[in-house]
């Protein structure tokens, strides 16, 4: 069955993420959708588990808000997409080395982030193509999400789910 990892921001996108998360969730089955909170077991090492995750995904949605590309660390002051250890650098850039599909999900008119302003494992990100989902449109915006994934026909009753080299869609049916 075909898994989605929810790759996010807690300073910048926590509650449209919670929101995606609990949409989707009414789509396709909970289990086959990650996102940290939900999905990390007491006691293991998050970081390993992380990169366990995004290796067995499918998808990977990128929550972009309006801060993501800019986001400071509290510690350092210096922006967090270029510190090595910042997790959401660490999984957009484990999917992309993989060959994994990164769709880039833009939250509330947050704009594309430019290849110039990205660390270099992150530049294929602007290659990929992802969606706008806004607060007043989320339920049309989250409904073309799930079109655009193929995820309505990929869940349906009696398919196995899956992603083909193509696309996402069930290699099955």
């Amino acid at each position: 069955m075909a898994r989605i990892f929810i790759s996010y921001r807690r300073e910048d996108s926590q509650h449209q993420a919670d929101r995606l998360h609990a949409a989707l969730s009414r789509k396709i089955p909970k289990r086959n959708i990650f996102i940290d909170v939900d999905n990390i077991p007491v006691g293991v090492d998050f970081v390993q588990h992380l990169d366990q995750q995004v290796g067995q995904c499918d998808v990977l949605l990128a929550l972009i808000g309006p801060d993501w590309l800019e986001a400071k660390s509290p510690e350092t002051g210096r922006r967090r997409l270029d510190d090595p250890k910042d997790f959401v650098r660490i999984e957009i850039a484990a999917a992309l080395k993989r060959g994994i599909p990164v769709a880039p999900v833009l939250l509330d008119g947050a704009p594309f982030p430019p290849e110039h302003k990205l660390p270099d494992d992150l530049k294929a990100l602007t290659r990929r193509n992802g969606v706008e989902v806004r607060r007043l449109t989320f339920d049309a915006d989250t409904e073309r999400l799930v079109r655009g994934l193929n995820l309505a026909r990929a869940w349906r009753g009696g398919c196995h789910g899956g992603f083909s080299s193509s696309g996402p869609g069930c290699n099955a049916c």
